[in-house]
């Protein structure tokens, strides 16, 4: 697997792992074939987040019972809001840093590769904001920091206001991104900012990292390919838009041409289809992983890009 080099020289793998059902619902030692399998195919980097319940402590006995603390590179997650008042934003100066501490302990690491804050309040001027990750920084808690669910807006103004005045920079974001469309007010949740026309001009022009987030689109591809119902929350995200329809059948289509499975390709168009983009990739099970990881064996070219999302083929 190759790695990811970001701005300030954190290394991360071309796929990252998200929580696999870390976060509860199986018997933690259930997943750690997933994780295993992960490893032997080169990867290393691992994502979890307050948010996901005992998903921190539950990877944090996984690395340590493999010995792989200094290998793996953990993205950890905080500041998300309580799902009870998502409207009242927790980006505190002490519920930054405490959400990182906590992260920390229950993982028994001392630093993270990258600490992301889970999401924005653009009522908070980034001059409150960036000192805080700032020191979070020059503390030793994480080596580098960035945001998930922000516009490139808040992110350009964030990293300008760090540059003048010294600050350590955002270096990678996570948004929404997939081969599939949608909106935030089809996943019923506003602050999310998934990826739109706007958004997507600016990652594809600008070098910024992006780490995606729904990169398979929870597998609304391959379950309606199957004609098979997906589950509530794929149904809401993805079935009202007739593009994603359109979509499904050149997705189809280009499987059959290149015999690649449209789990690999959908994993593959999220990496191949922006300068620099991760594919942030969960699985239930070691045969969802291996499907997925055939990404690693090809590259989708320009042409091929462009025909999933235009019905264009010249």
């Amino acid at each position: 697997m190759n790695t990811i080099k970001l701005p300030g020289g954190v290394l991360l793998s071309e796929i990252a792992l998200g929580e696999s059902g870390l976060s509860g619902g199986r018997p933690e030692e259930s997943i750690y074939p997933v994780l295993d399998r992960y490893v032997d195919l080169g990867g290393f980097t691992f994502d979890t987040a307050r948010l996901y319940g005992r998903c921190d402590a539950a990877l944090g006995r996984w690395i340590k019972s493999r010995g792989f603390s200094d290998k793996a590179a953990v993205i950890t997650k905080g500041s998300h809001p309580n799902l009870e008042t998502m409207f009242v934003s927790r980006l505190s100066k002490a519920e930054i840093e405490g959400d990182l501490e906590t992260s920390l302990r229950e993982l028994q690491l001392e630093c993270s590769a990258l600490h992301i804050l889970h999401r924005d309040d653009v009522r908070i001027p980034v001059e409150e904001i960036m000192p805080v990750l700032d020191s979070l920084v020059k503390a030793g808690k994480t080596r580098a920091i960035g945001v998930s669910n922000w516009t490139a807006a808040r992110i350009i103004k964030a990293n300008t206001f760090a540059t003048e005045n010294g600050l350590t920079p955002l270096v990678c974001t996570q948004a929404h991104y997939s081969l599939a469309q949608t909106t935030a007010h089809a996943m019923t949740d506003i602050t999310h900012v998934p990826m739109n026309d706007v958004e997507l001009n600016w990652y594809r022009s600008e070098p910024f990292p992006l780490i995606a987030f729904g990169s398979q689109a929870r597998g609304w591809f391959v379950k309606r390919s199957k004609d098979e119902e997906p589950t509530e929350l794929p149904r809401l995200y993805y079935d009202a838009f007739p593009e994603n329809w359109r979509r499904l059948e050149r997705l189809r289509n280009l499987s059959a041409q290149i015999g690649r499975s449209l789990s690999a390709i959908t994993t593959a168009y999220v990496r191949d289809s922006l300068p620099i983009a991760i594919p942030l990739c969960s699985y239930s099970s070691l045969e969802q992983l291996e499907e997925s990881m055939d990404a690693l064996n090809f590259k989708l070219t320009k042409e091929q890009i462009r025909y999933l999302e235009t019905g264009e083929d010249d």
